[in-house]
């Protein structure tokens, strides 16, 4: 890595795409290590907002907690791979249905 400065200095940094890659795949891991830590509060809010906005008992939110943690752990899973930034499968299939997630957030302001 060659080191931009201006007198003392450092204002960035050139790196190899070997570098490049390596700081990618560290940053996908710590995403990943991230995701798992807070995992916990992530499925409260979500069956929590289930059972107030829907009505879900505990025996509907006990699978659907069982289901939506296969699938956070494959997207967990899938940050520790290099297949950088891909659509999820659930964002396109959504999309397919007319979900389209991105619209949504840019008509609640989210960008």
């Amino acid at each position: 890595m060659k080191v931009k400065k201006a007198g003392k200095r450092v204002f960035g940094a050139v790196m190899s795409a070997a570098e490049k890659k390596a700081m990618d795949m560290e940053i996908q891991r710590q995403l990943a290590e991230y995701d798992r830590k807070h995992i916990r509060e992530i499925d409260a809010l979500v069956l929590w907002e289930l059972r107030e906005q829907l009505g879900f008992g505990n025996k509907r939110l006990k699978k659907f907690y069982d289901n939506f943690s296969r699938g956070i752990e494959a997207l967990i899973r899938r940050y520790e791979m290099e297949q950088g930034d891909d659509v999820w499968l659930c964002t396109y299939k959504l999309k397919e249905i007319g979900c389209d997630l991105e619209k949504w957030e840019k008509e609640r302001g989210d960008q």
